[in-house]
């Protein structure tokens, strides 16, 4: 179709077209079909286009007038709706109006009525006043007084059963909290010794440690710090020292010496070195331990190596390690059974008798040195306190302070934790009965040391000595023996002081 056009214009403007189209069934040349044919066949498209374009605009206006009656209809509906809600509103409005007019006389009435009770009980208060012959501030007063008075009838009454009730259940509920926390938390205790053996296949073995002319030993002994004690008994060594850390790496060094064979005083040097080094690193590893029972992941290293050092300290035969292992296991029983802060209960567990590891070379009380190394590594000072509070000389702050007293009395305490050689105990007991002694002077009359030192009874002579005098010559006592003894635990103080009168009937 598009082609008969294009021929019919190229027609129209005189421009020959040398090509070929479809006319009817055959191809034929453009310039053989008649202009007639041409001009008929366009007549016929033209109107076929016209007719459909009128039929596409009567559809389009028949859409555009049924989508305007479908407004109008919406329009009417709504319109229809808003005088609907209108006379709702204006209902609502009306009724709100008659209930506004209600108030207003309810209030009214209601104001009529409060004038008439004023007047009223103004009458009453006057004639009140009359018969009880009391002004009203009089009679406030009295009443208040008496109201008082039977509010601290109430609360004294209220005190008095909740503290029966208290002493009712708390002794037992304690003991509880403390046998459970000590069944769950139980442990064997080996006491720590003072002599390390070394056991050797051969007695020659011991000519090689002794050297020519005892050089060997000599160099040993002094570079170590330890005793060497070789003829006490066959095929064996034995290490003796006070300082259990001197010991052991007398011991590493020792075996090492042994197993390589060549003794003199330079491989002993060496093997000294080389024991130091391994100590070092099984420090490191032992304060790691303690760390982690503690839940103390990010504990600074410098604490790490104190701690460490702990396995090789004893307090009274009982390992500061195991002991300190034990004071965490217990507080934190503690501090869940009884809601405190776990987490600082522990770490102040863990802490509690760090000082230890410095007492040799710091004049103070451990606990004391304890709260000034946790002072030292900008520890919070709730978590010191509870550190250096373990002693009570100086007051808890906290209930976790008190966990922390409670758990390493409770591990000092039990059978077999601790001990003493009868003649340290001896010295400890005839210690402390002097201390007294001292104090006292003239005014004592017998001191006695009772329960394994943990009491000093001292009886007084009454004609010397007054009762307040007593009382500060007990804390004198205790000061005293804080600063000069060393003692496991406490020392309770008790003085004694006794009158008599004498008559005989003749």
């Amino acid at each position: 179709m598009e082609a008969i056009i294009a021929v019919i214009a190229a027609l129209a403007g005189g421009v020959s077209i040398y090509s070929y189209l479809k006319f009817g069934k055959k191809w034929v040349n453009v310039k053989d079909i008649p202009e007639e044919e041409i001009l008929k066949v366009a007549d016929k498209v033209v109107s076929k286009r016209i007719e459909e374009a009128e039929r596409e605009i009567e559809e389009n206006k028949r859409k555009a007038e049924e989508h305007l009656r479908q407004l109008r209809k919406e329009a009417q509906e709504h319109e229809e709706l808003l005088l609907e809600r209108e006379k709702k509103l204006n209902e609502r409005t009306r009724m709100l109006d008659r209930k506004s007019e209600e108030l207003e006389e309810t209030a009214e009435s209601l104001k009529k009525m409060q004038r008439g009770i004023e007047k009223t009980r103004l009458q009453l208060k006057e004639e009140l006043q009359r018969i009880s012959g009391l002004t009203q501030e009089e009679a406030r007063q009295k009443l208040m007084s008496e109201v008082d008075e039977d509010i601290k009838d109430y609360e004294a009454k209220k005190i008095r059963q909740a503290q029966k009730k208290v002493e009712e259940v708390a002794d037992e509920k304690a003991k509880e909290i403390l046998v459970e926390s000590m069944q769950r938390i139980v442990t064997d205790y080996v006491g720590e010794t003072t002599t390390s053996t070394i056991k050797v296949d051969d007695d020659k073995v011991k000519g090689r440690i002794i050297g020519k002319e005892g050089r060997n030993i000599r160099a040993f002994e002094k570079l170590t710090g330890v005793d060497v004690i070789i003829d006490e008994s066959p095929n064996t060594i034995a290490l003796s020292s006070f300082d259990p850390l001197r010991r052991e790496i007398a011991t590493v060094a020792l075996n090492k010496l042994i197993g390589d064979g060549r003794i003199h005083p330079s491989s002993i040097e060496e093997a000294i070195r080389k024991a130091k080094n391994e100590i070092s690193i099984e420090i490191k590893k032992n304060g790691e331990i303690l760390a982690e029972e503690a839940g103390w992941p990010g504990i600074d290293i410098g604490l790490i190596k104190l701690l460490g050092k702990m396995k090789y300290r004893t307090s009274y035969g009982q390992s500061l390690m195991s002991h300190t292992i034990e004071v965490i296991r217990i507080g934190e029983v503690l501090a869940a059974e009884l809601r405190a802060d776990v987490d600082l209960v522990k770490k102040a567990c863990l802490l509690h008798d760090i000082g230890k590891v410095l007492s040799h070379k710091i004049d103070s009380p451990h606990h004391h040195i304890s709260g000034q190394i946790a002072r030292k590594y900008g520890l919070d000072e709730k978590l010191v306190n509870a550190i250096e509070a373990h002693h009570l000389d100086i007051e808890p702050q906290s209930v976790e302070a008190v966990i922390v007293y409670l758990a390493d009395a409770i591990s000092g305490a039990r059978p077999g934790a601790r001990k003493d050689s009868y003649e340290q105990y001896i010295q400890r007991i005839e210690a402390l009965e002097n201390a007294a002694k001292e104090v006292g002077g003239d005014k004592i009359d017998e001191v006695f040391a009772i329960r394994a030192g943990r009491e000093l009874r001292v009886i007084v002579k009454p004609n010397l000595i007054s009762d307040d005098e007593m009382t500060v010559l007990a804390k004198d006592l205790a000061e005293t023996i804080e600063k000069t003894q060393n003692y496991p635990g406490n020392v309770e103080v008790t003085l004694i002081r006794e009158t008599r009168a004498v008559e005989i009937a003749k």
